[in-house]
């Protein structure tokens, strides 16, 4: 019974290791760097879109590597074609609206929303 409960768990993990995107964060968002620079990010199913107000932009194909829900904190890994992995956290219970972009090593690259530019007070609920 331990073996079909472990081969279960591999198998979804498996499945969910080569998801596209979520349709969480799929479509657009205002997003705000560290700096204070405001963008906007596209997300398809396959493609993440950035162009910034200074006129830059890249798309880069990606694919959902991980899925996690705690405590209201949901969190979805992507990795990008370039091997660069990334994080879309959203912070506050049943608010799919805010949320944040961390690197690997867990900093905040953009904070991002879906109907304006946010600050990390908005995005975390800190008041």
């Amino acid at each position: 019974m331990k073996n079909v409960i472990i081969l279960g768990l591999f198998a979804l993990t498996t499945i969910l290791t080569s998801c596209e995107g979520s349709d969480v964060y799929r479509g657009e968002w205002k997003a705000v760097n560290v700096e204070g620079l405001k963008s906007e990010i596209t997300f398809t199913e396959d493609q993440m879109t950035l162009s910034n107000k200074d006129g830059d932009s890249g798309t880069w194909e990606y694919s959902q590597n991980s899925v996690s829900i705690e405590n209201g904190t949901r969190s979805y890994g992507i990795k990008l074609e370039n091997g660069l992995n990334y994080r879309i956290t959203f912070p506050i219970k049943d608010n799919v609206e805010r949320g944040a972009i961390s690197d690997q090593n867990d900093r905040i690259i953009y904070l991002i929303g879906r109907n304006g530019h946010y600050s990390y007070e908005d995005v975390f609920g800190i008041r």
